[in-house]
């Protein structure tokens, strides 16, 4: 039932937010008003062609995704203009690519750096907020310690899981807040064969 309310709350924020009232959709659609209104409100079971073609009617697609890739779809869309603290956090995380460049010319063939460095690419894709900004400010501060103390370098791997962590942290709070419920059981195998 969760599954209804959401389509039904998602097809009317998008009819919203382009202006269109009950009947002007409906009447896009193909549908009646009524119709339009049981499934905004979850009151009826759609077929999926239905719910596909009212979609396409706002300029919305239906699409499977990959459990794992949530995070950065709602990520994706629920992106707003960068604050002042986003700046700040762009600041920290292009000065720590910057750095990562410098180290890995001063150790070549260092794998963790080759982490860190891929992680701090996934980073960019992120919203970082100003107090994770200071946690990468923290590891950038670190970071030069090694570029300037070459016996430090063997500190490079709790640095790369450090930053993998924070990444981790990141990602994982855009979804979870806002996971539904998962059903007890699911009526979507076939016992047929």
């Amino acid at each position: 039932m969760y599954i209804l309310i959401d389509i039904g709350k998602a097809l009317q924020a998008a009819r919203d937010r382009i202006g269109l009232t009950q009947r002007a959709f409906a009447e896009k659609a193909g549908t009646t008003q009524a119709r339009v209104s049981k499934i905004e409100n979850g009151e009826t079971d759609a077929r999926l062609s239905t719910i596909i073609e009212l979609g396409r009617s706002l300029d919305l697609e239906l699409m499977l995704v990959p459990r794992e890739h949530i995070p950065a779809v709602k990520a994706i869309l629920s992106h707003q203009p960068p604050t002042a603290s986003d700046k700040v956090a762009r600041e920290m995380l292009d000065r720590l690519r910057t750095l990562i460049v410098q180290l890995k010319q001063q150790y070549p063939t260092n794998e963790q750096l080759d982490r860190i460095e891929r992680t701090a690419k996934e980073l960019a894709n992120l919203r970082i907020t100003e107090a994770r900004a200071s946690t990468i400010q923290r590891l950038t501060e670190n970071l030069k310690l090694v570029q300037k103390t070459p016996a430090l370098a063997s500190t490079l791997d709790t640095y790369a899981t450090a930053l993998r962590q924070l990444r981790n942290e990141i990602a994982h709070s855009v979804s979870d807040d806002t996971l539904e419920p998962r059903p007890a059981y699911s009526l979507d195998e076939d016992d047929d064969e």
